[in-house]
């Protein structure tokens, strides 16, 4: 019953029916007795009436509250599943990035099996409302024959039990699904079976004839997941029959008794109609419900919720160490909420229960803290900055000093894996540093700002906040929006009520405005064959179409910084060259940020910084690096040879 702290969340609009409709489906059985007893023992209209009102309110609340019950799930989850979609906006991207962090936001946020918290605390309440007709029914059964009452109740809490133990408890055939070794097995199946009839390689396996070999291999691991799963549900068929005669023992043993008490006169007429009723209610109880598989299946996406709302955001797990370090308390979250660590089977620090109800109170315990701007100018600062991936033996970036100011045009090169994507990422809070500080925004910016990271003069650690109102950036990853092209322009800063000259004006940036000879429909066409009209592009082509999106969050009143990670990867070296200049020009009076790996692209930028060995191993501009004759020059002129060695 736990879960029915949750129901709460649903508010006093479709809770109070709800819970009218749940009492009433529980008191008015038993209360049937009364007028049944009066009408076998006397007779007449009032009592015929009476039962019959009775019965139909019964059947009324029995039929309404499972739409009532829906709306309050529905409720409950919504409420929940903004709060986890607020905490993981809010989680350093490491975190969220983790498979243990992705293993609870699935459940979470879809449930499992379909069932989801909301459910769990409605079904909560439907046993609480069954077990409530049980113990009337048992009430109203001693009141004539207490012993066999109380053995009645017995046998049906006991019967309840097993059943629930043969299907959803541990070992159950219904929980056997969930055990690691059948999920792997179904997760296998299902991976074959969406590859040997979906889109996504549909090209190879018709062109390398694949299709009998997954589709083989579906067949022999749906038989591996299935067998077990057969024999489970044979154990069950076999229990049932045990349940069921030990059931029917019982209830004939009850009426037996009855039955006999009548006979010598101890029962009359009446009140053997009203002891048949109320164990007829005790018996019922102990026949289960649908309710126990909502609460079975629906404890994974409680538990799941309850560690991503947790208080802290250490997440250990026996695959991946800490990953984050401890985050500053929000001032406004509540005293007694604790803040012990997060472990992959729940938050060890409080039973269950509590977690749920503290859940079901707390609003917002766990909203980001801001906190200093750079102190000397910088739009950008590292200081000290050290990082590590959780299970990482070694950091990948050690003990980092960059500051970047405003209006430069930064360039860091390095080879690959020498951690500058990385780099971007803490440069704009997606990361949160293992140690040091990142500061981003400035004093005089009066733009989104924040500090993250562990500040070595007072030891405590902030929060990674939004940039979204200070950086612009294009990742290497980035996304393809089955959109219009327009709409996919405009997500640079959908607040930003631009036009379509704004969206041209930034296709040109990002020399894409070639595209509109291809698509049929201009800026209108869906970007993507899933549509009607749609048309999908190439590597090359959605890249520039992030490029313009970027683009496009540089209007008058848009972002200040623009942050490319290996911007012109898909294109050639005359393309990359081009749209180069058009970056350098569009973000005049703005600080540039160019991640590459190609050096001949960056010999403009007014600094360059050289990634290796995880730390800063070079700094300076194009001609100071190539006469310190370090690992810039060696590369560059590496580079430059294999160009000229190409040439026709």
């Amino acid at each position: 019953m736990k879960y029915a702290a949750l129901l709460r969340l649903a508010g006093t609009r479709r809770l109070l029916p709800f819970m009218l409709l749940s009492a009433g489906a529980a008191t008015l059985g038993p209360l049937s007795t009364v007028p049944l007893g009066l009408l076998v023992s006397h007779g007449g209209a009032m009592p015929l009436i009476t039962l019959l009102l009775a019965l139909l309110a019964q059947e009324l609340c029995t039929a309404l509250r499972e739409p009532a019950g829906t709306a309050t799930a529905r409720r409950i989850d919504g409420v929940l599943r903004d709060r986890v979609r607020t905490a993981a906006s809010n989680l350093p991207l490491a975190l969220l990035e983790t498979p243990a962090t992705q293993a609870d936001l699935r459940p979470a946020l879809h449930g499992h099996r379909g069932r989801t918290p909301g459910t769990a605390a409605v079904a909560a309440a439907g046993e609480a409302s069954r077990l409530t007709s049980a113990l009337l029914g048992t009430a109203i059964l001693a009141l004539h024959v207490w012993w066999a009452a109380l053995l009645a109740l017995t046998l049906s809490l006991l019967q309840n039990h097993r059943i629930a133990t043969m299907l959803v408890g541990p070992g159950g055939a219904d929980t056997l699904a969930d055990s690691p070794a059948q999920a792997r097995r179904r997760r296998r199946a299902d991976y074959l079976a969406e590859v040997a009839g979906g889109p996504a390689v549909a090209k190879e396996l018709r062109v390398f004839s694949l299709q009998p070999f997954f589709i083989d291999r579906y067949v022999t691991a749906m038989r591996a997941f299935l067998t077990p799963q057969s024999r489970g549900r044979r154990a069950v068929v076999r229990g049932y029959g045990t349940v069921s005669a030990l059931q029917l023992l019982s209830a004939a043993g009850t009426f037996a008794l009855l039955a006999w008490h009548t006979g010598t006169g101890l029962l009359g007429p009446g009140d053997l109609a009203r002891c048949v009723l109320a164990a007829l209610l005790v018996f019922a109880y102990g026949a289960g419900s649908h309710h126990m598989f909502e609460l079975a299946h629906a404890r994974e996406p409680c538990k799941a919720t309850l560690r991503l709302l947790a208080p802290t955001r250490h997440r250990s797990t026996p695959d991946h160490a800490t990953i984050a370090p401890k985050t500053t308390r929000n001032p406004r979250a509540p005293k007694d909420v604790s803040s012990a660590r997060t472990a992959q089977n729940g938050d060890a620090s409080a039973p269950e229960s509590a977690s749920l109800a503290r859940l079901a109170t707390d609003e917002d315990a766990f909203a980001p803290t801001r906190t200093s701007f750079a102190r000397d100018g910088s739009v950008l600062a590292l200081d000290g900055v050290t990082f590590a991936y959780p299970g990482a033996a070694t950091p990948l970036l050690r003990d980092l000093h960059l500051h970047v100011h405003p209006g430069e045009r930064l360039a860091i090169v390095g080879r690959n894996g020498a951690g500058k994507t990385t780099l971007a990422k803490l440069l704009t809070g997606l990361y949160t540093p293992t140690s040091g500080t990142a500061t981003i925004g400035t004093a005089t910016s009066g733009t989104g700002t924040a500090t993250f990271g562990t500040d070595t003069s007072t030891g405590t650690t902030g929060v990674a906040t939004t940039t979204s109102a200070t950086a612009a950036a294009v990742f290497q990853d980035f996304i393809r929006y089955p959109l219009s092209l327009r709409d996919n322009v405009r997500l640079g800063d959908p607040a930003f009520d631009g036009t379509d000259a704004d969206v041209l004006s930034a296709l040109e940036s990002a020399d894409a405005l070639d595209l509109l000879d291809v698509l049929p429909d201009g800026l209108d066409t869906p970007l993507s064959r899933a549509f009607t009209g749609g048309r999908d592009l190439s590597g090359g082509q959605w890249q520039k179409v992030a490029l313009a999106r970027a683009m496009y969050a540089l209007h008058p009143h848009g972002r200040q910084i623009l942050i490319v990670d290996e911007p012109t990867a898909h294109l050639d070296a005359r393309a990359e060259r081009e749209i180069f200049e058009r970056l350098l020009q569009r973000t005049r009076g703005r600080t540039l940020i160019l991640i590459s790996h190609r050096f001949a692209t960056v010999r403009r930028a007014d600094r360059i910084v050289v990634l290796d060995g995880g730390a800063i191993a070079e700094e300076g501009d194009h001609a100071e690096l190539l006469a310190a004759n370090g690992h810039y020059a060696h590369w560059y002129h590496l580079q430059a040879n294999l160009i000229t060695q190409d040439a026709p």
